[in-house]
């Protein structure tokens, strides 16, 4: 009977799975579920890239307040040490000051003027020449009278000795000015010295011997007696100690 029954049953039926017109093989469900992933990667790509825009705009705006806060902090103590240093009652230094300085000292009157050379000499040579004859507060070596000195050292201009003390130099220096307290010293080390028998002193007119020559003395350390000690020079005086 249940034969029967599902013979006397209508039929039902079932449409195809596959429209006739559907390529084989490209399921209409399928193709639609994969447009739908890729439309909504997409708008999630959007908008991770519009917070990312958005998160660094925040950060610039945040850096730029902070930047101004600090430039405006500078600018406070800039304005609070102008006010001290004008408050403070000793004077401001040259190198604080700037151009235009209510403070700093008016210029001397003539300052700018061009400056002329000193003596209207502008051979340098000739100069140092005139301003070492100038200042001479002492004299110079050239100028001890002959004859024989407090300290026993008698004068033997254009002489020196053939026995100089080399690399001895315990009085003045090279550079140095001549000065009477320079040459008591000469004297007084001489005569302290048992081997010393007498004293040369630079007198030329060259400015480089000069330099290293007019306040240092040289030494003699062999007897003078004859003219065999002697030898002739243009450019020192010899002083021999007294026996």
């Amino acid at each position: 009977s249940s034969l029967q029954n599902l013979e006397s049953s209508p039929r039902v039926h079932h449409a195809p799975l596959l429209a006739p017109h559907t390529c084989v093989g490209m399921s209409p469900v399928r193709h639609h579920h994969t447009r739908g992933v890729a439309v909504l990667a997409l708008r999630v790509t959007v908008l991770l890239a519009s917070a990312a825009r958005g998160a660094m705009a925040q950060d610039v705006a945040a850096l730029g307040q902070a930047l101004g806060q600090c430039r405006g902090e500078l600018e406070g103590c800039f304005n609070a040490e102008a006010t001290c240093r004008a408050s403070c009652s000793r004077p401001t230094k040259s190198s604080d000051q700037v151009p235009g300085d209510h403070r700093a000292p008016p210029w001397p009157e003539g300052y700018g003027n061009l400056l002329r050379f000193p003596f209207d000499l502008s051979d340098m040579k000739a100069l140092k020449d005139y301003a070492r004859e100038l200042w001479q507060p002492d004299g110079t070596a050239a100028t001890l009278p002959d004859g024989r000195t407090e300290r026993g050292f008698e004068k033997r201009a254009g002489m020196r000795c053939t026995s100089e003390m080399v690399s001895v130099h315990p009085v003045g220096g090279a550079g140095e000015r001549w000065s009477k307290q320079l040459w008591a010293e000469a004297q007084d080390w001489c005569v302290g010295q048992a081997n010393c028998s007498g004293i040369m002193l630079y007198v030329g007119k060259h400015t480089m011997n000069c330099h290293y020559w007019c306040a240092r003395p040289q030494f003699c350390s062999g007897p003078i007696v004859g003219d065999a000690d002697l030898e002739p020079s243009l450019e020192w005086n010899l002083f021999v100690r007294s026996a």
